[in-house]
């Protein structure tokens, strides 16, 4: 992925303008806050774009507060106060915020923008989900954090360096002037919002084959547009190799069934019956058992007598378990006792036995629904290995579900030199319901897989009748479960080459199989 143009100028602005640990003498900054939404959206503030930075910080109670900053004088920021106001934000006022030794912690810095400057952020959530901005007067620096020990702030760096520009650095600023980049962040860039109107690869090649097929008669701009659907439908409907496919497919069984009564089936029970998973996760001496009959009880699920000791005591005697006599490295320190106060905590040490457990269930879905944001960063890649690879069970839904997908695999078993089962889509099933962004290399590798092998396959599209036929068969079904899997992942948030990457992952691992003997 090539990065936009202003990538390189970066790292332009003295610290001095802001960071308070190199200026002591600065100890406020000042912001404008602009108003309190619910649901804010940045098209109500375009008005203000010349002006400043406008942000929204998520409050407790899950109203936006609207700010505008951050300013590094007084008398500048009432300046701005006072063309705030002009352009019809008459409620608008000055806020005055600390800057103290205390609050100190450490970013990555990636980049550094002026304020105006259309910013493409998929360049930048590619790298980690867990951006957020750090605005002076005129300048606005992009960065990953924070995090309250260097050493943190090193080891992400190192992950960084390893997956894009090696000339990021930590800085320690104060918590005061960052706020985390959200949605209201990236509405302000010209780019928000194109990816499904935007040419793509995948409806590009099956524009250019329903124009051979003679059921569309329109240039092929890469667009999903109503008149590209509607001659998908027709190929759909005409096409009798396909329609015999798409049958087939329709009779395809399942192979994800849960057993009755094992330590997957009472978790996926849990939001459910509560009570009977509850009573049946008691049976089990797994400490993933104990885990989540503590997470039963502390998210009073079931109610318990004297919640705080058995919650802890189920959590500690489940870490013992796990980790006593353990000599791999952890993120935390587990001959310690805890104390459990909220989910957030208990689903970190979950996290942390999954990475060193060979044996453990499925992440129960219901959970990804139930605690979205928690799990999002809790389940985050921390150390870019095999330690964080997990398996997320198929209640809420999988990439099987998927028919394009189901047409595909038997499509491709025409092209097989060995009968192959449907597999691979239960171990990489995290990405249906948590998708990551995918490393710029590994982004790199899978165009270069699919590039090789539409080059070898193609030789088929001058054989017989039959190759010939078949050829377009595998092509139609290929590029139209490539964009479904597409508008999954950008529905899911994921910007467009990452939707693309994510979804040329799946179809690697599920028919790649099928397909190698085209990839030598």
């Amino acid at each position: 992925m090539n990065m936009r143009k202003n990538f390189r100028n970066l790292f332009v602005l003295p610290f001095f303008l802001l960071c308070f640990l190199s200026a002591q003498a600065q100890d406020y900054v000042y912001e404008i806050q602009l108003a309190i939404y619910a649901t804010p959206e940045y098209k109500k503030f375009k008005a203000l774009h010349s002006v400043g930075y406008v942000y929204s910080i998520e409050m407790e109670n899950s109203l936006y507060r609207i700010m505008m900053g951050t300013y590094s004088s007084k008398s500048t920021a009432n300046d701005k106060l006072k063309l705030v106001q002009r352009k019809g934000f008459k409620d608008a006022y000055l806020v005055k915020k600390e800057l103290k030794e205390a609050d100190a912690v450490y970013i990555v810095q990636l980049a550094t923008y002026d304020q105006q400057a259309d910013i493409y952020w998929p360049d930048w959530q590619r790298l980690s989900p867990q951006l957020v901005a750090q605005l002076s007067d005129n300048k606005v620096r992009v960065a990953i954090g924070p995090y309250y020990t260097r050493a943190e702030a090193e080891e992400v760096q190192a992950r960084v360096q390893m997956r894009g520009p090696k000339d990021v650095f930590i800085k320690k600023v104060s918590a005061n002037v960052l706020h985390k980049v959200e949605k209201f962040d990236l509405e302000r860039s010209a780019s928000y919002a194109q990816n499904s109107g935007a040419m793509r690869l995948s409806v590009k090649a099956l524009q250019e084959l329903l124009i051979q097929e003679k059921l569309y008669d329109v240039a092929s701009n890469g667009a999903l547009t109503p008149t590209t659907k509607s001659a998908m439908i027709q190929y759909k409907k005409t096409n009798k190799h396909y329609i015999l496919h798409r049958n087939m497919a329709g009779e395809m069984e399942s192979n994800d069934g849960i057993e009755e009564y094992t330590l997957q089936y009472y978790v996926n029970m849990i939001p459910k019956d509560p009570v009977t998973a509850a009573a049946g996760l008691e049976q089990f001496k797994n400490p993933i058992a104990k885990i989540f009959l503590a997470y039963v009880y502390l998210n009073e699920d079931v109610p318990v007598a004297d919640k705080t000791t058995r919650v802890n005591q189920l959590m500690n005697a489940s870490l013992e378990q796990v980790f006593k006599g353990y000599r791999g490295e952890t993120r935390y320190d587990f001959s310690m006792k805890y104390s459990y106060e909220d989910v957030g905590q208990l689903l970190q040490h979950l996290k942390a036995m999954y990475e060193v457990l060979k044996e453990r269930p499925d992440i129960p879905c219901w959970m990804f629904e139930r605690h979205a944001k928690l799990m999002k960063e809790t389940f985050q890649p921390y150390w870019q290995n095999r330690r964080d690879d997990y398996t997320v069970s198929s209640d809420c839904g999988s990439f099987m579900d998927l028919e394009e997908l189901r047409v595909l695999f038997l499509v491709s078993e025409e092209f097989a030199d060995t009968q192959t089962d449907f597999k691979g889509v239960k171990g990489i099933n995290q990405l249906y319901i948590a998708p990551q962004p995918i490393p710029h290399q590994e982004i790199e590798e899978l165009e270069k897989w699919n590039g090789n092998l539409w080059k070898n396959l193609k030789r088929l599209e001058t054989g017989s009748p039959l190759q010939q036929n078949m050829y377009s068969l595998l092509r139609f079904s290929y590029y139209d479960a490539l964009q479904v899997l597409e508008t999954h992942f950008m529905f899911k948030g994921m910007p467009g080459i990452e939707a693309r990457s994510l979804g040329l992952k799946i179809l690697k691992k599920t028919v790649g199989g099928n397909l190698k003997s085209y990839l030598k």
